[in-house]
């Protein structure tokens, strides 16, 4: 029927393999890392091409910011399901021709759309290149180079993105599953008579659990060195 899994506080993962929808709730940093770490996000093989797994679709958090973290960070989780999944990928067998789904509140849905957007082309204009201090010489050659790597079209995240708008009345998101808000930042998913709570809070003392251990290593004295410890 369904699957559900604790992450950490505030941040779950349900998948509904009978809708072919798999929802990342709750999108804090690392949230990609989490997932692996996990073994939710694997390496799978079809038609002799390998590519990993993971959630076609994002609820965000109606409050962006708890305890010091950021926790509507989807630009990854984004980038991860249309690429290390193969969602936008011509001829790859992990693209069904959908997009990936973002779910939440209006604000925060278009919160997202210009957070994807500015970490996708930074300043989108030659004007606002100029504004940041550029000739207009300048701005343009710039502008022809970003166009370039850009296939000449600048676009709206709107349009390799689907924004489900989540309000407190059950709307359907895919396949027969359902959504609602219950509370603030509190939701309910409906699939086959099945109701499924998720709360995004955190406690007032909970933190979000590092995606990694770095275990303990000799580092050797050198004359002079620089040792990087990755994050």
């Amino acid at each position: 029927m369904f699957e559900k899994v604790h992450i950490a506080p505030g941040f779950y993962y349900i998948d509904f393999p009978g809708a072919d929808l798999r929802i990342l709730c709750g999108s804090p940093m690392d949230a990609v890392k989490h997932l692996k770490q996990r073994g939710i996000i694997r390496v799978i093989e079809k038609e002799g091409i390998d590519f990993e797994t993971g959630p076609n679709a994002i609820l965000l958090s109606d409050v962006p910011t708890q305890n010091g973290y950021f926790w509507n960070l989807a630009e990854f989780p984004v980038l991860h399901i249309m690429f290390k999944q193969g969602l936008a990928l011509p001829g790859h067998p992990g693209n069904t021709g959908g997009k990936p789904i973002l779910l939440g509140s209006r604000e925060q849905l278009e919160a997202q759309n210009r957070y994807i957007f500015r970490g996708t082309y930074g300043l989108s204009s030659v004007d606002e290149l100029e504004e940041a201090g550029y000739s207009r010489k300048q701005a343009e050659e710039l502008w022809r180079l970003k166009l370039r790597f850009h296939y000449d079209k600048i676009k709206d995240p709107k349009e390799f993105l689907d924004l489900f708008s989540v309000t407190d009345e059950w709307s359907e998101v895919k396949n027969g599953v359902r959504i609602k808000r219950t509370a603030s930042n509190v939701f309910e998913f409906s699939y086959r008579k099945e109701i499924i709570p998720v709360d995004l809070n955190l406690k007032p003392d909970e933190i979000l659990p590092v995606s990694y251990h770095l275990g303990f290593h000799k580092i050797e004295k050198e004359y002079f060195s620089v040792i990087h410890s990755g994050e």
